[in-house]
Order: structure tokens, then sequence, then C-alpha cells
């Protein structure tokens, strides 16, 4: 049995790529034959030390006893696999790419496909919204660079916030004026530095985290939401949006009167860590501002309460190890 991977033509790097060839990279270190197929590959697309094969998608020749991965943003390559009649999954790593995407008429419940699913609250929403059977749940596992990056010591201000410029920028922007907006008001208020997270290294992406002490969550649309637990691994408390697939492992604070009317659109699932963030209902751009401004509150003020929900947030990014990873695959290509 060979494992062969569907490559998007990506004109950009991307984390849910990065997670394929994590994915494929540990099955090969677990024995597994695995293998790459795409329509090209671009420069960027495997780690410079990855030795896993690539085939030209012309020249795959897939088997009934192959299996096929394709992740759910191209469902077109469904169609390599429906042809050779290999066992063809789908990795749905974002509940929104699964929305839209095949021809009108066509349904997901309809196609000869097994999923897998990147969260627990993605598989619910393949579960309950599209009505599909998912097989596993397979969250992705962060990279050991931001656990071991040591963390600066810093004075209580400025207040360092880390934000991804490319998750709903100016979402984002708004809610930063509504923070400062209602920090002018307090004569306690610290004062605020931006660091703006963009095109870095994922151990510069590390070092720039264990320098903050908060990360503003601005996506709408996760299926598992990486950055925010990175921060958490690095000593950050996230704030703002979970985008539904956060729920994995966000767990939210009621401290502050703003983020007490949030409430999961799903069960959470059992973890065995409390509070790490403060979290508001997805587009609550005001919500989300007064939370960040009594987030940068506590963070000044060197409160336990900080404190507490930092070793939960590090407590929930250990959870996520490539050893679980590892486990997970193990499990369900045995």
């Amino acid at each position: 049995m060979r494992i062969v991977f569907f490559i998007p033509p990506l004109s950009r790097p991307s984390g849910g790529l990065a997670v394929i060839y994590r994915m494929a990279e540990l099955l090969a270190g677990l024995g597994h034959e695995v293998l790459l197929a795409g329509m090209s590959r671009a420069v960027h697309a495997a780690p410079a030390e990855s030795a896993l094969p690539f085939l030209d998608w012309d020249k795959a020749d897939l088997k009934p006893r192959d299996v096929w991965c394709v992740p759910e943003s191209w469902p077109n390559a469904l169609a390599l696999g429906f042809r050779s009649g290999a066992r063809t999954l789908v990795y749905a790593q974002n509940w929104v790419f699964m929305l839209g995407n095949l021809p009108p008429g066509a349904n997901w419940s309809d196609l000869p496909v097994e999923y897998i699913a990147v969260s627990q609250p993605v598989s619910w929403f393949l579960e309950k919204i599209l009505a599909v059977r998912v097989k596993a749940v397979l969250p992705p596992s962060l990279l050991d660079c931001f656990f071991t990056v040591e963390r600066k010591p810093s004075p209580a201000v400025p207040v360092r916030v880390a934000w991804m410029p490319r998750k709903n920028k100016a979402l984002a922007e708004q809610i930063q004026r509504v923070a400062l907006a209602l920090l002018r008001q307090s004569p306690e208020a610290p004062e605020i530095l931006w660091v703006p997270l963009r095109d870095l290294a994922p151990e510069e992406v590390a070092a720039q985290l264990a320098s903050c002490h908060i990360f503003l969550c601005s996506s709408l649309a996760e299926g598992f939401g990486l950055p925010p637990l990175e921060a958490m691994a690095a000593g950050c408390v996230p704030v703002g949006f979970a985008g539904l697939g956060g729920w994995e492992y966000m767990r939210g604070s009621a401290l502050l009167p703003c983020c007490r009317h949030c409430v999961p659109p799903l069960p959470l699932p059992e973890r065995p860590w409390g509070a790490n963030g403060f979290f508001v209902s997805d587009g609550d751009v005001l919500g989300a501002g007064q939370a960040l401004a009594g987030a940068a509150l506590l963070a000044a003020s060197a409160s336990p309460v900080w404190k507490d929900l930092v070793a939960e947030g590090r407590k929930a990014a250990g959870y996520y190890s490539g050893a679980a990873m590892r486990r997970g695959l193990e499990n369900l290509f045995s």
C-alpha cells in the first residue's frame, strides 16, 4: 500500500501545506511508502531537507490498494482517486473550504470518500452541517521551536501585542482602535506596542511571540488555528475570535464582562486545562476591542490571574506535540 498526497500548486507557502508535509514525513518515518503528487512542484513546496519522492500529476499511476489523500480545498483532485479505484481520503483542515467548492448540485455526502478532520470543531461541522461521517480527528502538531524558545524577561510596559496582518487586517485594525480608545480613558493604561508577524521563518515567529504578552486572534474561519496555539506555547495570552476551529483548545475566561456572553456553537471536547484566553463571538469587533483593552490592563498589572492564563495556555500547547500527531497517524493508517 502506498500513501499518496496531492500537493496543490500554490503560489506561496501556507500553514495547511506545511501540515500536509508534516503528515507525509511522519508516515514515512513510521515505515509507510509515501509519495507526493501534483501538477507542479513550487520552489517553496517542500522543506529543503525533505527526501520524499514527488511525482508529476500524470505519472501518479494510482492503484486500488493505494490511499489518495486530498485537501478539502481541491475537490477536482478527487477524480484521480475515483478513476483508479484508490481509497480516497479528504483531510478537512478548514470548515469554510468545504462550502462552495463543489459543482452545483454536488454534495460531499454523495462522494465515495472518507473524511479526516483537523479538529473536533471541524468534525462537528462535517457531521452536523454537511451530514458526512468522519473517520478520525487528526490535529496538527507544534514545532519544537515554540516550546524551546527563551522567553525574554521584559517590563510590564509596554504591553506587546502580536498580530497577523494577513488575518483580516482591516478587522484587526478596528479592534486595535477600539482598544486604544478605551485605554485612553484609564489612568492605569499601559503603552501598547503592536508587533506584526509577517514573512517570518517559524523560529523568527517563535522569538517574536516570546517577546509579547498578547496574541490578537482576528480570523473568522479556522479549522484549527495554529498561530494562537503557537502563541500559547511561547507564553502569550490569545484574545479575540476562535474562528470555530480554535475551540479545539481555546477555553475562555469570563473575568472580563465582554467575554461572558460568548457561547461556542458546539459542545466543547473535554481537555485537561482551564481558561487560557479571552474570547468573544466571531466578528464581534467591539467585544474584541474591549477584551483586548481589558487584557492589556491585566498584563500590565502582573496579576496572578494573568500568570494562570499563561500556564494553562502552555498546558494546552503541550497536548499537541509531534509525538501526539505521530500516534494519531499510526492509529489511523495501521
